[in-house]
């Protein structure tokens, strides 16, 4: 493993001591109870993101204000990203770059998409499993594991805050149980009033214009997905044009919890070498059908990204 999982002992099997038996149903309410309160209670919470590549400090505020969500993340180290919710409106700001805003539900950046997920739509696809109980720092919490049913994609290892509900530590892994990414809390401040008043104080502030992309409905393709692993739909669809003679295809595919796509473009340069690449939860790999290059992008494993873009089928 890398050297940042040995420094900081992130493997998912620390936190498996003081196990304790218990119903599945314990931790299905355990997990409902964990996005509840991450989305709707006032709190800031500072936090580190591990990967491979690199460890990213984070500081993130959230409240509910007239009825609205409004968030504010900011990085801490050298690149003071900041990231603005208010409603259904998402604005980034970072130095260098014109600020925009994109329409979405919830920052995701840095922040585990597990926190946002649907439990009745993953639920199907995924065992939730009570682990018990440990510590982390000095907060007692809860374990929860959240497995595959069919081993076609990632899992997770939840450490919650027993009192709060809030998530104190977060392991993505793959399905030898080794870590791919980790999210860590180094602490949070609940109810504050300080929170509250620079929310208040933001969510009156002017948001740059959404950035609007070009109108690009439904666009036919002649190729399919012949196997999608079981709960993954497609999200959307496009095609964007790289050069004169060259169009992109791209599906977009989502289980509620992952997501992944599937890009088709042509290519005169015959066959190409397989192109593996894992990087924490991203996989990007590469294959090609006669004329055609297959590239799967997602947070999969990559012996799933392989299965898929084998089964896509061309037509004439």
């Amino acid at each position: 493993m890398n050297k940042w999982l040995s420094v900081f002992c992130l493997t998912g099997s620390l936190i498996m001591s003081n196990q304790a038996s218990a119903s599945s149903t314990d931790a299905d309410v355990l997990f409902k109870e964990m996005g509840t309160a991450a989305q709707n209670l006032s709190y800031e919470m500072s936090f580190m993101t591990f990967n491979p590549q690199n460890i990213v400090p984070v500081r993130y505020r959230h409240a509910i204000i007239n009825g609205v969500p409004i968030s504010q993340m900011i990085q801490m180290d050298s690149s003071r990203r900041e990231i603005v919710q208010n409603g259904n409106r998402i604005s980034y700001f970072e130095p260098g770059f014109d600020a925009f805003s994109l329409n979405g539900e919830h920052i995701i950046d840095n922040l585990p998409t597990v926190l946002f997920a649907d439990y009745q739509k993953i639920q199907p696809y995924y065992n939730f499993i009570d682990a018990g109980r440990t510590h982390i720092g000095d907060r007692p919490a809860l374990v929860m594991r959240i497995i595959s049913k069919d081993n076609s994609r990632f899992n997770y290892v939840l450490l919650i805050d027993e009192e709060t509900k809030l998530p104190l530590r977060v392991d993505l892994l793959d399905n030898n149980n080794q870590t791919l990414e980790q999210f860590r809390v180094i602490s949070t401040v609940l109810d504050s009033k300080n929170v509250q008043n620079s929310l208040k104080s933001l969510s009156n502030v002017n948001l740059p214009p959404l950035l609007v992309s070009p109108k690009n409905e439904n666009p036919s393709f002649k190729w399919r997905v012949g196997m999608l692993p079981p709960g993954f739909e497609e999200v959307s669809r496009s095609t964007r044009k790289l050069s004169d003679d060259d169009i992109i295809e791209t599906a977009m595919f989502s289980d509620g919890l992952f997501t992944f796509s599937v890009n088709v473009t042509k290519t005169s340069k015959g066959p190409l070498l397989d192109q593996p690449l894992q990087n924490g939860r991203r996989t990007i790999y590469t294959m090609t059908q006669k004329q055609n290059v297959i590239t799967i992008i997602g947070e999969l494993p990559l012996s799933t990204s392989q299965l898929i873009a084998s089964s896509i089928q061309f037509r004439e």
